[in-house]
C-alpha cells in the first residue's frame, strides 16, 4: 500500500494501475495510462511516468473534465494545460498526452493500455472481420491509426457520435477500456486480452558466446532480456524490423531505423575468423563513436547488442518488439508507420517530456 493522499476513487485506481503497470504483456515502461472521473475532476496518469509506481510516487494529475471538453470543442491548441486543477496537482506533473481521450469517453474508469497481443492485431491490415468474430458480444470500434493526442481524440468523438463503445481497438496503437467501476474495467480489460491472444512464433536461440567476444570493450553488450535476440535471429523478423516503426511507442523510444551490422560480416562469423570478429568490433566501435549511437544493433542471425547505457524504458520497448514481431504471421505483411509520422514522433516535444521523465 502507498502513504499517498489519493482520494479513495483514486486509490482504487491506483491499486489496478499497479497490476496493469507491471504487466510487460500490457505495458511497457512509460506507456499507457489510465484515469478516474470523481465528479467534474478527471484523474489522470501523469505524462513519462510508470503506471507500475502508482502505490509508491504521485502519478495521477487533476484537469477540470468540463474545462477540457468545452476546450477540446472549441478546436483550442492546449486543451488540457489551462485546465490543470494545480491547487490539488502534485508539483511537476503533466497530465498524459492522452488526457483529452479519457475525457471524451463518457465511462468512469478509462484504462488505455499497450497490450501486445492487441498490438500484433492492430498492425494487420483488413483485420477489422477477425476482430468482429473474437469480440462478439463486446460493445467495441475500431479507428485508423492517428497521432496520439488531439488528432486521435478527435476520430474517437467521431466514432462515438454514431457508436457507444467500451472497447476501442486503435490501429498501430492499442487498447482503450471503459466501465464504472475499476473492478469492471479490468475485468473487459482481461475479457478483451484472453479473446485476443495470439500464438507465438518459436524464436531461435542467440550466438551468445559470439555476441560476447564481438562485443568485448565496445560499448555495446547483451540485452538484458534474452527476448530480444528474436528480433535478429529470425529473418523474417528481421526483415519486418528493417522496413519501419509498427507504433508510436518503438519510434519514440528505439528511433524509427534499424541499425544493421554488415551481413556479410555476420555470415563469416560461422568460420570463428578472429580477423572478422576484430574487424566487426571495429564496426562497433564506431557506432558507438557515433554523435547520436543508435539504441541497439542487430547482428543477422545471431541477436542482439544494446548500447552499454540504454535506459531501462528503451529496453522494455525492445522487448516489446520482439514480442510483438513474435506473434505476427508470416502473412500479411504489417502496416507500418508512415516514416513522415514517424519521424514527427521522433520530434514531438510532447514525447521528448515524456521519454526523459521516464527514464
Amino acid at each position: 500500500m502507498t502513504d499517498l493522499a489519493y482520494p479513495p476513487v483514486v486509490q482504487a485506481l491506483a491499486e489496478a494501475s499497479q497490476r496493469i503497470g507491471n504487466d510487460p504483456l500490457l505495458i511497457q515502461a512509460a506507456g499507457g495510462n489510465t484515469s478516474v472521473k470523481d465528479g467534474d475532476t478527471l484523474w489522470v496518469k501523469g505524462s513519462g511516468l510508470w503506471l507500475r509506481d502508482a502505490l509508491t510516487r504521485p502519478l495521477f494529475a487533476p484537469v477540470a473534465l468540463s474545462q477540457v471538453r468545452a476546450r477540446v470543442a472549441a478546436n483550442e491548441v492546449d486543451p488540457v494545460g489551462p485546465a490543470l486543477l494545480s491547487t490539488l496537482a502534485p508539483p511537476g506533473l503533466r497530465p498524459s498526452i492522452e488526457t483529452t481521450l479519457h475525457a471524451l469517453m463518457p465511462h468512469r474508469i478509462v484504462l488505455h493500455v499497450h497490450a501486445v497481443d492487441v498490438i500484433a492485431w492492430a498492425v494487420l491490415p483488413d483485420v477489422q472481420a477477425h476482430l468482429a468474430a473474437a469480440l462478439e458480444g463486446l460493445d467495441w470500434g475500431w479507428v485508423d491509426y492517428e497521432r496520439p493526442g488531439l488528432p486521435l481524440t478527435r476520430v474517437v468523438a467521431a466514432l462515438m457520435q454514431t457508436t457507444a463503445v467500451d472497447v476501442l481497438l486503435m490501429g498501430n496503437h492499442g487498447l482503450v477500456v471503459g466501465a464504472d467501476t475499476v473492478a469492471a474495467a479490468e475485468q473487459v480489460l482481461q475479457a478483451v486480452i484472453d479473446r485476443l491472444r495470439r500464438p507465438v512464433r518459436a524464436a531461435l536461440e542467440a550466438d551468445v558466446s559470439t555476441l560476447v567476444r564481438i562485443a568485448h570493450d565496445t560499448g555495446w553488450q547483451l540485452p538484458a532480456n534474452a527476448r530480444c535476440h528474436a528480433v535478429a535471429t529470425d529473418p523474417l523478423n528481421l526483415a519486418r524490423a528493417r522496413r519501419g516503426g509498427l507504433y508510436p511507442d518503438h519510434v519514440v523510444f528505439l528511433g524509427h531505423e534499424l541499425t544493421v551490422a554488415p551481413e556479410a560480416m555476420a555470415a563469416s562469423l560461422d568460420a570463428q575468423d578472429a580477423a572478422n570478429e576484430a574487424a566487426l568490433s571495429t564496426w562497433l566501435r564506431l557506432q558507438r563513436a557515433l554523435t547520436n549511437p543508435p539504441p541497439y544493433i542487430a547482428v543477422p542471425g545471431r541477436g542482439v547488442l544494446t548500447r552499454d547505457d540504454l535506459p531501462e524504458a528503451a529496453h522494455e520497448m525492445l522487448v516489446c518488439l520482439a514480442d510483438v514481431l513474435q506473434r505476427l504471421p508470416d502473412s500479411p505483411e504489417p502496416l507500418y508507420l508512415p516514416a513522415e509520422e514517424a519521424l514527427g514522433l521522433a520530434n514531438w516535444e510532447a514525447e521528448k517530456f515524456r521519454k526523459t521523465l521516464s527514464r
